[in-house]
């Protein structure tokens, strides 16, 4: 951006001695250019210090519920190492009053409210976001 205005003000591109009219847009631009290669040099150690002495990440680090996160890593062909997983919610369980974590797995069976899924204490409880709807 800074670099079209100077254009528009009648600066050129590839010459040796700029116009003192453009000075400071020159100076945005090169500390811009300066601190972006800085930053990128950090990236860059970290990535490499992650990758060589970093903490091996667990089976869910972002302790996600959907079912990809309940392959194992490297995942088998078929994803599911021949087993077809049996689903109990829908894929954003988080808050769930009651639950023992945080989230919950879909592939986990309903253990909040004392009900299991599809008894009656369990029916019509939810909205299958793991809250209670409009019934505060």
């Amino acid at each position: 951006y800074a670099q079209f205005h100077e254009v528009i003000q009648g600066e050129r591109r590839h010459i040796y001695e700029f116009l003192t009219s453009t000075d400071p847009l020159v100076l945005v631009v090169t500390w811009a250019a300066i601190i972006t290669a800085l930053v990128q040099l950090l990236f860059l150690f970290n990535f490499f210090w992650s990758m060589f002495k970093g903490e091996r990440a667990g089976a869910n680090p972002w302790e996600a519920t959907t079912l990809e996160w309940d392959t194992p890593s490297p995942p088998p062909f078929d994803n599911f190492g021949g087993r077809v997983p049996t689903v109990y919610r829908g894929a954003y369980e988080f808050a769930v009053p009651g639950a023992p974590k945080d989230y919950v797995m879909q592939t986990e069976p309903d253990e909040t409210a004392g009900g299991a899924v599809g008894s009656e204490q369990g029916v019509g409880r939810t909205g299958g976001n793991g809250h209670d709807g409009h019934g505060h």
